[in-house]
């Protein structure tokens, strides 16, 4: 079990026999160990597919939303990486309290827990640590005002994306990859102006979508689907989408799992990063799986940080890999399926 459930069920009586909504669970036996009326809602599909055989469809919610459940006697939020994304959960998480409920925080110290005081203070006048152990803190806040209601356009960021050949209007969501900017990794793929191979391409990792918008205006003969885990990041890519006037399939997959079909290219800016730790694992089950998602000739166009080792990848998987464009931090690859 992970160190953030085991924190809660040592305080298991708060929770047992109670409604209770948990946002951001991770995937383990909490709600199965701990006897309570589970609630769920998670942004990300990995933990919605690794806990979807042990709930139904009315408990676990996978969205950029809180679903509006009511009644509910506590709340706890596990927190996110991002500071900015415990902020807009817990926007979302208040209104559905009722005055004196209890909203909890629990996280680890090096993810974010220690500025728990700060971001509960905004609900209830004191907020208290209940309990620390296995890295973790446990924090508690009784609701003593009514919170706002939430409103989705107050969060979400609209950015003007000049490039040398179009104007992209992107739009984002706290903790959603480079939130309100365009990362410098995507800002060098997007330098790269040859074309794509007509046909079919994949976004893997779409974040906000910025990638497939513009890589779409210029490939007129190339259509697009996007995905990526976080429930955040699809919707934003739908709102740059439309904006932007691009016809294109979004949807989550949990790196390749729900991608089927083969394309004519597949682009990205693979994440590094899983939770608060540097991970390349995501990237690199990507490059190992990725083969069998393209056509003979399809094309693999990627960003990555320079240090990392990809090359050697995707040549073993793929084939010779030129690098199109470089700068001192990243570097954009490419590789042809042979065929």
């Amino acid at each position: 079990m992970d160190n953030t459930s085991q924190i809660l069920e040592r305080s298991a009586e708060a929770f047992t026999g109670k409604r209770v909504l948990l946002v951001n669970p991770v995937v383990d036996s909490l709600c199965s160990t701990l006897s309570a009326d589970w609630y769920l809602w998670t942004w990300d599909f990995a933990v919605l597919r690794g806990l979807a055989a042990s709930l139904d469809s009315d408990h676990l919610a996978f969205s950029h939303l809180c679903p509006a459940y009511s009644d509910l006697d506590a709340a706890i939020l596990v927190m996110p990486k991002a500071i900015e994304r415990a902020e807009y959960a817990l926007a979302q998480i208040a209104p559905l309290l009722a005055m004196g409920t209890p909203l909890y925080l629990v996280g680890e110290k090096k993810g974010g827990i220690t500025r728990a005081e700060r971001l509960l203070e905004g609900y209830g006048a004191r907020p208290e640590k209940l309990d620390s152990a296995r890295h973790c803190q446990l924090w508690r806040v009784q609701l003593d005002r009514q919170a706002p209601a939430f409103d989705l356009g107050a969060w979400a960021r609209r950015v003007r994306v000049e490039l040398p050949d179009q104007t992209v209007e992107m739009v984002t969501l706290p903790g959603v990859f480079s939130h309100g900017r365009l990362d410098e990794g995507s800002e060098l793929l997007l330098e790269e102006t040859a074309s794509l191979p007509r046909g079919k391409a994949l976004d893997f990792g779409c974040g906000a979508g910025v990638l497939a918008t513009a890589l779409a205006r210029r490939n007129p003969d190339t259509r697009f689907d996007l995905v990526d885990v976080d429930a955040l990041a699809l919707y934003c890519a739908q709102e740059t989408l439309r904006l932007n006037a691009v016809d294109a399939e979004v949807y989550p997959s949990d790196g390749l799992s729900d991608v089927h079909g083969r394309f004519a290219a597949v682009v990205s800016n693979p994440p590094f990063h899983t939770g608060i730790r540097h991970d390349t694992s995501v990237a690199e089950g990507f490059l190992n799986q990725v083969t069998r998602n393209l056509l003979p000739k399809g094309e693999l166009r990627i960003v990555a940080n320079g240090f990392l080792k990809y090359p050697a990848l995707i040549e073993s998987h793929i084939g010779p890999c030129q690098v199109l464009r470089e700068t001192n931090r990243f570097k954009v690859y490419s590789a042809v399926a042979p065929g």
